[in-house]
């Protein structure tokens, strides 16, 4: 039983990842900057779950000849991860300098490895070789040993690169977190919640990562329940991934967003400015609005408009609006009961700015301590009075 146990999870491990590589393949993955790095991670993650598979049920031959490139792709994932955060995160579209350097270590693996098997090692002795490195017990060959120490430092720098990477996603998504407030108004699409969740997942997923690469080979063959646990944890998380991933649109997807806006010069704006903007223009009744569209209008870069609403209104972009967008709906509700007009609360968030109820009820109670419905019914309560007393 936990035979077939172990090959189902083996092969989940396996699916889930390549599910999510087709699927972004089918749907233009290319279209958006981060998804192309998570193209790559799903493409490897599935190669590299394939590999194991191989590897647990004595496919060696097969596995032998792939072997150069799954030590090359194991030690790409932990990057690919990072490089996937960090441009859905970033304002500027990442540079090719900002992202070789991460990329140089696996092609020294693929060259060395490639040299060891292909090369130095004969022909003959190649599958000797390849149980010598997954610790069976054959008579090493010339160069074995040379082998064998360079794959067991390889497993040990995977294994430090991957708490160096999650040490880098943590610091990027603080940084990406402190930031958000001072850009978008709203946060069903920029809080990039799941990636939290995610972040937990991780922890889960880096103990079996570390314990498996730390152990010898015959040990982990002779613990399915390890590699059953491994895989389907390894399973769920790439599931989790790939699903919230292809859902999450690009953060930085508007025009408005894009790198011209952040102009040079440090145009002073009042608090009268601010204002007279915000109630001529109204920028807040776009759900979309974000602190680029208000650098734009007053020509100047975002740090310096963070700063002119920090002073002016001593509260970030997102609070601004927000102050507003409440503003906007007391006025709604208002209006509607001074005209005899009934109108669904929705139907007011929608008016405001607001993407959606949810929204609305949280910050609406956050600004004014009550829920709309309590709201709307003390303006019905009152408006009652004041024409009974008429």
């Amino acid at each position: 039983m936990i035979e077939e146990l172990k090959t189902v999870s083996l092969g989940l491990a396996f699916f889930f990842p390549f599910f999510w590589t087709l699927t972004l393949l089918f749907t233009g993955f290319y279209k958006q900057k981060s998804k192309i790095f998570l193209f790559c991670l799903m493409l490897e993650a599935s190669f590299l779950f394939l590999m194991t598979f191989f590897k647990f049920h004595n496919h060696i031959s097969l596995y032998k000849e792939l072997f150069p490139l799954q030590a090359a792709v194991a030690v790409t994932i932990f990057p690919l991860i990072f490089m996937y955060i960090k441009s859905l995160s970033s304002e500027k579209q990442l540079k090719f300098k900002q992202i070789y350097p991460h990329f140089i270590f696996p092609f020294v693996v693929l060259f060395l490895t490639l040299t060891f098997q292909k090369i130095l090692v004969h022909e003959v002795d190649e599958l000797r070789y390849m149980y010598y490195l997954l610790d069976h017990d054959v008579e090493p060959g010339k160069y074995f040993v040379l082998a064998k120490m360079l794959y067991e430092i390889t497993k040990a720098i995977l294994v430090i690169t991957s708490v160096f990477y999650s040490i880098k996603i943590a610091i990027t998504l603080k940084n990406y977190y402190k930031k958000i407030h001072d850009i978008f108004s709203e946060n069903d699409q920029t809080e990039l919640r799941w990636i939290r969740i995610l972040g937990i997942m991780f922890l889960f997923v880096s103990v079996f990562f570390v314990i498996v690469h730390l152990s010898e080979s015959d040990f982990i063959k002779s613990s399915p329940a390890l590699i059953v646990s491994a895989a389907l944890s390894f399973a769920v998380f790439f599931w989790y991934l790939g699903l919230n991933g292809f859902r999450q649109r690009e953060v930085y997807s508007s025009p408005a967003c894009s790198t011209p806006v952040e102009f040079e010069n440090e145009v002073k704006i009042s608090k009268e400015q601010l204002t007279e903007y915000l109630e001529k223009h109204k920028p807040y009744i776009n759900s979309r609005v974000t602190a680029f569209d208000f650098c734009y209008h007053f020509h100047t870069n975002r740090t310096y408009l963070s700063e002119a609403i920090r002073q002016s209104f001593d509260t970030n972009f997102r609070g601004l609006i927000n102050m507003y967008r409440v503003r906007e709906a007391k006025a709604l509700i208002k209006k509607q009961l001074s005209n005899g007009i009934s109108h669904e609360l929705e139907d007011i968030a929608l008016k405001a700015g607001f993407s959606s109820y949810s929204t609305f009820f949280r910050v609406f109670r956050s600004e004014t301590g009550i829920s709309p419905s309590d709201y709307l019914k003390r303006e019905t309560s009152a408006n009652h009075s004041l024409k009974a007393n008429k």
